[in-house]
């Protein structure tokens, strides 16, 4: 098989060089829709608690197989808390982010119990951004809260790697001021509600999420492991660059070892020393996250999906997705249809 798939065209095309933006091909597939959902006056002594992402899909007005909270502090400070036991203080002009949609507990200066962030938020449907006030009458907070909405956050091995939790903090490198000029931009635009404020605040979001991404990519030691730190080995992230842009194409370790310009054995042993599988193993995981996005986003018959996955029988195709995924392909696209 040469041809990149037609059931898969969401993939873009393009050469393992250097020169090519891949972190910006992979954002753009994963699909990020972010809505601003309120902006919250807390006043001290006051904690909140926020569920995990299937808990937020029960209290929310917008449904969706998973979200990423975002918190950007216009003023003030307030400590969050993970089930980790990661306890991070936050203070004006800071912004984080939670890629797992972990559950999380904000909390001011003062001890107070925490309350769900569910309870405090006004029944939908919402018109515009919605203000929530809470805690008790001594100094105030201020925080844009909301989330961006990741369809692919399943399939996409790039937010399966990230850790628990992203932030950026002024002050803590020089180069981050255009970033916390950004966050304080979006802190007044969601306090003024002006005509075109969430298209506004859509983009800032954006600009945001991939700008810490980059920092955490950059910050990156060259002892760790896993998918960021792969992406910045000369070898495995050329390698990673050409499976995930040609993910089709009639690969095996030794046609991929010599397009990267590496011996077999550097190719798999580096392979397997960031992602912990060698590369043909990823390969076929991400021909299977390929083909789950088109069973999900099309009506395309499963044999056919399953020939453009490169398996030449729907009985093969359904063993190695079931294997992967936990279901057989008809179950699985049932599942998502009714979610």
């Amino acid at each position: 098989m040469t041809k990149t798939s037609q059931l898969m065209t969401k993939t873009p095309e393009a050469k393992a060089t250097p020169n090519i933006d891949f972190l910006s091909d992979l954002l753009g597939s994963l699909r990020l829709t972010d809505v601003v959902l309120f902006h919250a006056d807390f006043f001290e002594p006051w904690a909140v608690i926020t569920p995990d992402s299937c808990g937020l899909a029960r209290v929310l007005p917008i449904r969706t197989e998973h979200m990423i909270p975002f918190h950007v502090i216009a003023s003030g400070g307030f400590w969050l808390e993970l089930p980790n036991g990661q306890r991070e203080f936050l203070s004006e002009g800071s912004a984080v982010l939670l890629p797992y949609g972990d559950t999380h507990i904000l909390r001011g200066e003062q001890p107070a119990d925490p309350v769900s962030v569910g309870s405090l938020l006004p029944p939908p449907p919402w018109h515009g951004i919605q203000t929530v006030r809470h805690g008790g009458k001594g100094a105030v907070t201020r925080i844009i809260c909301g989330f961006l909405q990741c369809d692919e956050m399943l399939f996409h091995p790039l937010l399966r790697n990230l850790p628990p939790l992203l932030q950026v903090t002024p002050g803590s490198d020089p180069e981050n001021n255009w970033l916390v000029a950004t966050i304080r931009h979006a802190a007044n635009e969601a306090s003024l509600s002006l005509p075109g404020t969430r298209s506004m605040l859509s983009r800032l979001t954006e600009l945001m999420f991939l700008e810490v991404l980059r920092k955490y990519m950059q910050s990156l030691t060259p002892n760790k492991i896993g998918w960021f730190a792969a992406l910045k080995d000369p070898v495995v992230g050329a390698a990673l660059r050409l499976l995930h842009t040609k993910p089709m194409d009639n690969w095996d370790v030794n046609r991929l070892a010599t397009a990267v310009g590496a011996s077999r054995t550097v190719l798999s042993d580096r392979f397997k020393n960031y992602l912990s599988q060698p590369p043909m193993q990823y390969l076929t995981g991400w021909r299977l996250r390929l083909s789950a996005q088109a069973l999900k986003t099309s009506t395309a018959p499963i044999k056919a999906v399953a020939l453009e996955s490169g398996y030449e029988s729907e009985a093969a195709f359904s063993r190695a997705f079931k294997k992967h995924f936990g279901s057989a392909p008809a179950d699985w696209r049932k599942q998502q249809l009714r979610e």
